[in-house]
């Protein structure tokens, strides 16, 4: 909802000598401030987990603040000043090595004994600084994204390049900021970090800087591979618009970005980077899939490598498809909504953190608090039920299923499925976009924005014109108008 819409709620437009900003007007420290409560409470909730010392356990699962941070600390030779992959071997990309080795360094320099040979009390007490540590790590990451996305919203500055230079702000932002998302997940792993990086790679994207929006791509995609989906999402837009070249200018920054991650680290310690490389081969079904509902059920899949696969390929191709046929050119925000969402909905796993990676995009593809805030409600029954099924909470006393967890588990995949579908009926019907109005096409377009297709003939339609000038067929919103009168809703113009 735009300050436009609320005004209209409460009595008007605001009047043409009344001053239109001020703090009350400006969604920047409302973001802010809301993104920083939240992760405050955050804070607060992991200081269940505080052990008062090694003889004192805490069920993580019960009360609801389990983190993969201190646990790494604890239990591989980080604890005791072993570097990741050289001494300590973890199962991160290396980017997210490398926070886990400043986080080592900033808390040794707060008082962590970081020696062979410490005591449990001290490993206990370095932990704790590890994990402060690495939440104000990824406190700065949720910040910089919020950032960013105060950018790259309805009404925002993301389309600098064809409008007066001047400064924008969307309160889309706050879909970001106040999602109860990172209050759950934002402290489980350290996922934050390749969100922003991919959030950053977008506006980066918006405003044209197709080479700094790879190297950025690169480094998230050496934070986690999923960012991979995004720069897909962009060849195939680029590749209707006739934009090949400034894809390839993104793509060529992103590569070199990622071999200098990981080449160092392949050469060093190949065997550690090779695990990494090769843990989703590995993996077998896991929490949040379907796949693990089936085998709790007793229904076992051989070669699930392969059938995953498989999958995968066929939902790329008809996303691709999809783009290639839609009447008018999708938004960068929904092709890479609906490949990121696709993957996770046939991968082998979908852990409480990976929702993350959907945090920004769908703020992107489908800024509607509605939508928003069913997925959000369905996520967060399914974190309640993940950390009592792990606890053994819920688990029937004879040894049978866990009902409410694979409850939980189909409930949050039909959610994300019908948001999906969501998603790609803006798609197929351009008119119905929450984005989308008279004069706006792509605000996270970049080069995209306004761009006309390579080509009329698409889908059989004549699309060009269309995508250039923002115009929609006359006779699709006569059809609309007759099946729903007032679906087609126009955002003003903030600028």
């Amino acid at each position: 909802m735009s300050p436009s819409d609320l005004d209209r709620r409460l009595g008007g437009p605001i009047g043409s000598h009344a001053a239109g900003g001020g703090v009350w007007r400006n969604p920047a420290p409302w973001a802010f401030g809301i993104a920083t409560l939240l992760w405050l409470l955050a804070l607060q909730r992991h200081a269940l987990c505080r052990q008062p010392s090694p003889e004192e356990p805490v069920d993580a699962f019960i009360r609801l603040c389990y983190s993969d941070i201190p646990i790494l600390y604890q239990t591989t030779s980080v604890g005791s000043g072993g570097w990741p992959y050289l001494d300590a071997a973890i199962e991160h990309p290396p980017l997210v090595g490398a926070l886990i080795a400043l986080a080592m360094l900033v808390s040794r320099g707060l008082g962590a004994e970081q020696v062979p040979g410490q005591s449990a009390a001290q490993l206990l007490s370095g932990a704790e600084l590890f994990f402060l540590t690495t939440a104000v790590l990824l406190f700065l990451c949720l910040q910089a994204m919020v950032a960013c996305h105060l950018l790259l919203g309805r009404g925002s500055a993301a389309g600098l390049a064809t409008r007066p230079r001047g400064r924008f702000r969307s309160w889309d932002a706050l879909l970001v900021a106040a999602c109860p998302l990172v209050f759950t997940s934002g402290l489980v792993s350290w996922s934050l970090l390749g969100a922003s990086l991919t959030s950053a790679a977008l506006l980066a994207w918006a405003l044209r800087h197709q080479r700094t929006s790879g190297v950025l791509l690169g480094l998230a995609v050496s934070a986690g591979i999923w960012p991979v989906l995004v720069l897909l999402s962009l060849w195939l837009l680029c590749r209707r618009a006739g934009q090949g070249r400034a894809w390839r200018r993104g793509a060529g920054a992103a590569a070199l970005t990622w071999l200098a991650c990981n080449l160092p680290l392949a050469l060093a310690t190949p065997d550690a980077w090779a695990t990494v490389a090769t843990t989703w081969r590995r993996q077998q079904a896991d929490l949040g899939s379907l796949w693990y509902v089936l085998a709790q059920l007793g229904v076992a899949l051989p070669a699930l490598s392969v059938i995953v696969l498989l999958l995968m390929a066929s939902w790329t191709a008809w996303v691709a498809n999809l783009v290639r046929r839609a009447p008018r050119r999708p938004r960068v925000g929904q092709a890479a909504f609906l490949l990121v969402a696709g993957w996770l909905l046939v991968d082998k796993g979908y852990t409480p953190q990976q929702v993350l990676w959907l945090v920004p995009l769908v703020a992107l593809a489908r800024p509607c608090v509605r939508d928003w805030a069913v997925w959000t409600v369905a996520e967060m029954l399914y974190w309640w039920a993940v950390w009592a099924h792990l606890g053994g909470d819920s688990a029937p006393g004879d040894g049978g299923p866990d009902v409410v967890y694979l409850a939980a588990v189909v409930l949050r995949w039909g959610v994300l499925l019908w948001l999906v579908g969501q998603v790609a009926r803006d798609v197929r019907r351009p008119w119905l976009d929450p984005v989308r109005g008279a004069s706006v096409d792509d605000p996270v377009g970049g080069v995209l924005d306004h761009c006309p297709d390579a080509s009329t003939a698409v889908g059989g339609r004549d699309t060009g014109r269309a995508a250039a000038t923002g115009d929609v067929n006359r006779h699709s919103l006569q059809g609309v108008e007759d099946e729903e009168p007032q679906a087609h809703n126009s955002h003003p113009d903030h600028s």
